[in-house]
């Protein structure tokens, strides 16, 4: 990828694929919410809002507070994997490429243009730009991986009336996930090991190649490179880059534990809780909606309800608290949209100068 490379624009077709599945996502999450998640919970929206406007303010500004300190972690993690871009301007394309995230429908390859464009602005290249998303990118999976790992783990060592043979499920699923996280990680960060890998694989797919007559292809060299044109190109440490994202869902689910122990008065355990919160994240994975709305709540209510939460409760809690974490990075980048074209203008009159 040369410094003069761009995304290449879509084409109409591609742009009415876009917005005809942009539109069945929105649909998709009005259905969830408005129609499935009453009558799978057996609920009522004048039940559930009448839940909720028992809860306190305070504990409403302090989900959008805590919202405000997860983006900044998280912008910092972001930072640290663009060499030369200061945090200002890795904090205001965080931010704008998260409300796009959250906000649209397919918003995340949205994002991928304005990160692109935002960094060009500040000066990156093309190559940072490419390895630095890629990276980030990795390190945000891999940090919604860990939690669930994490929680699995407390669930089995919790002192809960839990059969034994969950316990030992229990124990053997977040085994096998943290060596499967480990074992990645390990990759990124040898390249020895990589190496060793690759060849074997490489070893193996030539076999193919020559038994059934297709031509054989090089996997080790470009792999090789996109790892170390990666790392090369960061400006933080690894740990920086993987322990700020996962900083910031750890601080999101104490913030869920606190809004469910005591902002509804629920007499659930917090292991569960944290437990819940992390199906949560796995579930924003699935790109079906806008944020994950809909998808989301219908788990976490369903969650909620099965530990003993009463119904409209449940659906009131894990909607409030799925708005929050979506509408505060929403608002912020719509705040760092204009900041971001004020520089623009800037530099633009400055280099004109």
């Amino acid at each position: 990828m040369n410094d003069s490379s761009s995304p290449t624009p879509l084409t109409r077709e591609q742009k009415l694929t876009r917005a005809l599945l942009a539109v069945g996502s929105i649909a998709l999450a009005a259905i969830l919410i408005v129609w499935l998640i009453p009558r799978a919970l057996d609920t009522s929206w004048t039940h559930i809002f009448a839940s909720f406007t028992g809860i306190s303010v305070w504990w409403v500004l302090a989900l959008l507070a805590v919202a405000l300190v997860v983006l900044a972690i998280d912008s910092i993690g972001f930072s640290a994997c663009f060499r030369g871009v200061s945090l200002r301007a890795s904090a205001e394309t965080n931010a704008v490429a998260q409300a796009v995230t959250v906000a649209i429908p397919m918003g995340s390859t949205i994002s991928l243009g304005l990160i692109y464009a935002r960094l060009k602005r500040a000066g990156a290249s093309a190559k940072t730009i490419a390895s630095g998303t890629l990276l980030a990118s990795i390190a945000d999976i891999l940090a919604q991986i860990l939690l669930p790992i994490l929680a699995v783990t407390l669930l089995a060592l919790a002192p809960l009336d839990i059969p034994l043979w969950v316990r030992i499920a229990l124990v053997v699923a977040a085994a096998l996930g943290l060596a499967l996280t480990s074992t990645a990680l390990g990759l990124a960060s040898s390249e020895t090991l990589l190496r060793t890998l690759l060849e074997r694989v490489q070893t193996i797919t030539d076999a193919f190649h020559e038994g059934y007559g297709g031509r054989s292809r090089d996997i080790v060299t470009p792999a090789l490179a996109t790892r170390n044109m990666a790392i090369a190109d960061a400006q933080g440490s690894r740990a920086l880059i993987l322990g700020a994202p996962t900083i910031a869902r750890i601080v999101q689910g104490l913030a869920f534990i606190a809004w469910c122990t005591f902002g509804y008065g629920f007499t659930i355990s917090p292991l569960l809780l944290f437990g819940i919160y992390a199906l949560s994240r796995l579930l924003a994975l699935i790109p079906l909606t806008p944020g994950g709305i809909g998808v989301i709540d219908v788990g976490v209510a369903w969650a909620l309800v099965q530990c003993g939460a009463p119904n409209a409760a449940a659906v009131s809690c894990a909607l409030a608290f799925t708005l929050s974490q979506i509408l505060t990075p929403a608002l912020a980048g719509a705040l760092a949209i204009p900041i971001g074209v004020r520089d623009a203008e800037a530099d633009a009159k400055a280099r004109r100068a």
